[in-house]
């Protein structure tokens, strides 16, 4: 285990509390065996897919919501770069676990804000965050409120004709980014047949695709996000369009030559480090799954030097729109 992962199990330890009946892990997929060896009850959920990898599929819970949590008297997390997020999983807690649940959750000292401490005490009775060891620090809450549920929000934007829904830890959540508009001001230029919003978010991609294409493609869309394809999911239900979303890493699960276009606006970073390497493996992959002619159109940072990975990765590329702070292309597959 991580430091920040000892620190945890000590301070859960230190509490002294009966045996658990169930510890729900979040986004703690390195503790299972620290879990097992305390109940006969572990459920893991993890947000990103990829932290999953390893972990035994009977324990991982399918969704995260009121099965997941009841009869917990433990819940073990990481906390979330997010406060919404926090704010979700605080939520669920406190209204699905047993009234005498203990929640313990770990995060390093450079990435904590006394925010947290608010977001469950708003939930919780008691709060409290231990001293700081190896760069870590825990924060313990328990004597749950239970309260009307609050997740996931959702808006209507009126100027988009869309409702959009998302759960706590879908970037920009309810709102549409500027770079999303961006790509929006262009999409009667993208075109049709089997269609890919990669990295979907809360959806509003994909729903405006599916919208304005109706008969003219198939939309798919994935993330490696659970609250991402879960917001997709009910952001294209919430406004009646049919929309295919999958929980997968990058493109890794979609056959050759399966596309027409792909649409994305990809992330720069894993959790709170910057990081493009996920994104330049997708253009990487993208020449593998779209067909030969196929589109894909990508928006993002403009500082960040990809015209040129498009070029050398898919194929020739050009600006369709650029600001200051975004720049939209399209790359045609060789």
């Amino acid at each position: 285990m991580t430091p920040l992962e000892d620190l945890l199990l000590d301070e859960y330890d230190a509490l002294d509390v009966p045996r658990p009946g169930r510890i729900v892990l979040l986004d703690l997929p390195g503790m299972v065996d620290a879990a097992a060896a305390r109940t006969d009850d572990v459920v893991v959920w993890c947000d990103d897919l990829r932290d999953l990898a390893g972990v035994d599929p009977s324990l991982v819970a399918t969704r995260l919501d009121a099965d997941a949590f009841t009869g917990a008297d433990a819940v073990w997390m990481r906390l979330p770069k997010s406060l919404a997020a926090l704010d979700e999983y605080a939520e669920l807690t406190a209204n699905h676990a047993s009234s005498d649940v203990r929640l313990v959750a770990s995060g390093r000292i450079k990435d904590m804000t006394f925010s947290m401490n608010e977001v469950l005490a708003s939930h919780f009775g008691h709060v409290s965050a231990s001293r700081g060891r190896g760069k870590a620090r825990v924060l313990r809450a328990w004597i749950p409120f239970v309260a009307d549920a609050t997740w996931p929000r959702r808006k209507a934007h009126a100027d988009l004709g869309v409702d959009l829904v998302a759960h706590g830890h879908v970037f920009a959540g309810t709102k549409v980014d500027p770079g999303t508009r961006l790509l929006l001001d262009h999409l009667k230029e993208i075109g049709t047949g089997d269609v890919h919003d990669l990295g979907c978010g809360n959806g509003v991609i994909a729903v405006m695709l599916a919208r304005h294409q109706s008969g003219k493609s198939r939309v798919s869309a994935s993330d490696v996000s659970a609250s991402a394809v879960a917001s997709t999911r009910e952001s294209a239900s919430a406004n009646r369009v049919k929309v295919d979303v999958s929980w997968a890493d990058g493109l890794t699960q979609l056959a050759d030559a399966s596309l027409d276009v792909i649409v994305t606006n990809p992330p720069f970073h894993t959790g709170i480090a910057k990081d493009s390497d996920p994104t330049l493996a997708m253009f990487e992959d993208a020449s593998r799954v779209l067909r030969k002619g196929g589109e894909l159109w990508c928006v993002y940072n403009s500082h960040l030097p990809w015209r040129g990975a498009l070029n050398a990765s898919v194929g020739p590329t050009r600006v369709v729109a650029q600001n200051p702070k975004y720049t939209l292309t399209r790359t045609i597959a060789r």
